[in-house]
């Protein structure tokens, strides 16, 4: 009985490799020096010596990617914040202190104007109120620290109040509830505006006459050297005697 021999591999046939080898040589390349991970990790280690300027383009994104999300979520708790406590302020709601009538000249109107027009909206009349009032202090404050899109906030939020003020107030006071509104508004803006100046830079123009330069053209001729001829012993110098 004879055995049948297991056919072994030829030596010049090549073997497939495995899923698991293919697998470590994609990591190997990726993860060599000049693979994908290797060139984001050169990048991400020269970026201190480098600076913004010559940083690599992915890195700024993400830097600023970053920073745009962090200061939405800022802004966003800031502003809740504000709204929330703008809601616990006495003066939200009608009170008996007024005894001038001025602040009721204002505020009446602006919250008839907001409760007519947010009927349709899922934005509660409380809501709305309360967010215009947190834009207007803190454009105010902000606008007092000389900050200048806080300032073009506290420009279009007046204007948006004097507006509303203008709408719901009935025709028989409307002139005068927006006077107010205006008086009003202009004065805090000697605050919230301070500093600006419209005036015009004076441009002093000084004229300086300097006289032409004049050019003369010279021909500098170096000095020529002394010629020596050969030694000549049949011609004897003078005798000094």
């Amino acid at each position: 009985m004879s055995a049948t021999p297991y056919p072994r591999p030829r030596a010049d046939r090549p073997q497939e490799p495995t899923t698991k080898a293919r697998a470590y040589s994609r990591r190997k390349q990726l993860s060599a020096e000049h693979g994908w991970l290797g060139r984001r990790r050169h990048d991400i280690r020269m970026a201190p010596t480098y600076g913004w300027r010559l940083m690599a383009g992915w890195i700024k994104t993400a830097i600023i990617l970053g920073a745009a999300a962090a200061a939405f979520f800022s802004l966003y708790g800031i502003g809740t914040t504000v709204i929330d406590a703008a809601r616990a302020l006495p003066w939200s709601t009608p009170t008996s202190d007024d005894h001038t009538g001025l602040l009721a000249t204002i505020d009446q109107p602006v919250r008839a104007y907001l409760a007519s027009h947010t009927q349709a909206l899922p934005l509660t009349v409380t809501t709305a109120y309360s967010t215009w009032q947190a834009v207007g202090v803190v454009a105010f404050l902000l606008g007092y620290l000389r900050n200048t899109a806080a300032r073009l906030t506290w420009t279009a939020w007046g204007a948006a109040t004097v507006t509303m003020v203008w709408i719901g107030t009935p025709e028989p006071g409307r002139q005068v509830a927006a006077g107010i509104a205006v008086l009003t508004w202009t004065a805090l803006s000697l605050l919230a505006l301070r500093g600006i100046c419209f005036s015009r830079p004076v441009i002093v123009d000084v004229q300086v006459d300097v006289a032409a330069p004049e050019v003369h053209a010279e021909i500098h001729v170096p000095p020529q050297l002394a010629t020596y001829r050969p030694y000549d012993p049949t011609q004897q110098p003078p005798s000094l005697n």
